[in-house]
C-alpha cells in the first residue's frame, strides 16, 4: 500500500525532523569549547612533548572524531598529524607515522591531548586541534631547540668565556713563592746586622763610664 502526503505538509515534516537535531547541535557548539595553551610550548630535539587539547565543559569524545593537524604545512587535507576515528581516507603525514599518540582513557573526559615522542626540528610550528561535529578548534604553537650541552655552553652560548691554563697558574705561584723566601732572608739579614750593632754597641758603653769614674776630676786631691 502506497501512501501519498500532501505537498504542503512535507516542509513542515522535514523541519519537525530535522530542527531538533540542528537545535542541539547548536546547544552544545554554543557551550563547548576547546582549550589548549596560549604560551608556546618548548620542547628539545629528541625529547617528548604533550599538546593539550581539552573540551570544557568536560564531554565523552569517545564517539566523535578528534584530528591534529598542521596548519601552516601545504599537504593534501586528508593528511594529519594524528586522528581518532574520522573518514578512511584520512592519512597519518609520514614524518609523524608511529611518533603521536593520545590518551585513550582521556577521550571520556574530552581530553584530546597529543604526545609526540623523538622530537624533530621540522616538528617546530603551528598545530590545531578540531573537533568537526562540535565545530570547535584550537590552535598551539610548538617550538623546538637544539639541546644544550656543554661543548654548546663553553663555544656558542658563552663565546668569551676562557679557561686558565693551569701551569701559567702554577709557575706565577711559584715565582711568588720564591719571592717570598728572599724577603725572608733578607729580613733576617736586617735584623742580624741591627741586632749585632746594638750589642757591639752596649758593650762599649759601660767600659767608656767606667772609666770616667776612675778618673780625678781637676783640683781634686788623687
Amino acid at each position: 500500500m502506497v501512501f501519498f502526503v500532501p505537498g504542503w505538509i512535507l516542509p513542515p515534516l522535514i523541519w519537525a525532523l530535522v530542527l531538533p537535531v540542528v537545535v542541539a547541535k547548536e546547544q552544545i557548539q554554543g557551550r563547548s569549547q576547546l582549550i589548549g595553551s596560549s604560551q608556546p610550548i618548548r620542547a628539545p630535539r629528541g625529547g617528548d612533548v604533550m599538546l593539550p587539547c581539552l573540551v570544557q565543559p568536560e564531554i565523552n569524545v569517545e564517539n566523535l572524531t578528534g584530528m591534529w593537524w598542521r596548519p601552516d604545512i601545504p599537504v593534501d587535507p586528508n593528511w594529519y598529524v594524528h586522528r581518532h576515528l574520522g573518514p578512511a581516507e584520512a592519512q597519518t603525514m609520514p614524518s609523524y607515522v608511529g611518533r603521536t599518540e593520545m590518551f585513550a582513557d582521556g577521550l571520556k573526559l574530552g581530553n584530546l591531548s597529543l604526545w609526540i615522542r623523538n622530537l624533530q626540528l621540522s616538528d617546530d610550528g603551528r598545530y590545531r586541534c578540531f573537533i568537526p561535529h562540535l565545530g570547535i578548534a584550537t590552535t598551539i604553537k610548538l617550538e623546538v631547540f637544539e639541546p644544550i650541552s656543554d661543548d654548546t655552553l663553553t663555544t656558542k652560548q658563552f663565546p668569551n668565556l676562557t679557561t686558565s691554563d693551569p701551569d701559567v697558574g702554577g709557575s706565577q705561584f711559584h715565582e711568588i713563592w720564591i719571592w717570598f723566601l728572599v724577603a725572608c732572608v733578607l729580613l733576617i739579614l736586617v735584623a742580624l746586622v741591627v741586632g749585632a750593632c746594638y750589642l757591639k754597641n752596649r758593650g762599649q758603653n759601660p767600659l767608656k763610664y767606667s772609666v770616667a769614674q776612675s778618673s780625678p776630676a781637676p783640683g781634686c786631691p788623687a
